[in-house]
């Protein structure tokens, strides 16, 4: 069962921090919404996918045999225990290792990114926060 599922937006990569290894991931409000839903991962260690996703649905490698698999398959380090798997909406697999993530939806300007904030009520409505 997937974390966070919406299968029917467009997502971007809207900004990335390499200081405080934090990712931004945006789908923008549109006609049939008038907020942002910003997807927010924090200690991101490495990361594979690319920079639009037709639709997402997040979930973890939990079992062993899916951690190996992926160790077998790519040579990074993993520096956090979790390693996110995003689904696009065509059932291609990326893949995040970071510490947590969490959902908000706002109503910044396109272009404003919510990174290197500290102040997380400022960014709209907070959904959840896995860590």
């Amino acid at each position: 069962m997937a974390i966070f599922s919406d299968l029917t937006s467009s997502y971007k990569i809207l900004d990335f921090s390499a200081t405080h290894n934090q990712l931004l991931i945006r789908s923008v409000r549109n006609i049939h919404r008038n907020y942002n839903i910003d997807i927010f991962f924090k200690s991101v260690s490495f990361l594979i996918l690319p920079t639009t996703i037709e639709g997402i649905e997040i979930d973890l490698l939990q079992n062993t045999q899916n951690r190996e698999l992926f160790s077998n398959n790519y040579t990074f380090d993993i520096k956090y225990s979790k390693i996110f798997s995003l689904k696009d909406s065509a059932s291609n697999f990326y893949f995040i290792n970071a510490s947590a993530f969490g959902v908000f939806h706002n109503s910044l300007d396109i272009l404003e990114s919510s990174i290197g904030r500290y102040d997380y009520g400022l960014l709209g409505e907070s959904i959840f926060w896995y860590k």
